[in-house]
């Protein structure tokens, strides 16, 4: 699944860890616009596990965590904002 915002595509992913019982989370982000492509933002990785959370709501959890961390790049860039 992919989503943007604020000048960056955020592609998340989830999959069962090899003993079926984490959700291994993953969403990397990639700056879309001139401005954007020079931020070098980390991937944001989670494990969730199953028994506590369905694969969508840790989808969007790893998905608000990545919107989190372009939000605070851009706070720590007031000129590009």
């Amino acid at each position: 699944m992919a989503v943007e915002h604020r000048d960056f595509r955020i592609t998340v992913d989830a999959k069962a860890d090899a003993t079926d019982t984490q959700w291994l989370c993953s969403a990397t982000i990639e700056g879309m616009t001139e401005k954007a492509r020079t931020a070098a933002l980390p991937s944001v990785e989670l494990g969730i596990p199953k028994l506590k959370i369905d694969v969508l709501m840790a989808l969007s959890v790893v998905e608000h965590r990545a919107k989190d961390s372009i939000d605070e790049w851009y706070a720590a860039e007031p000129a590009l904002a």
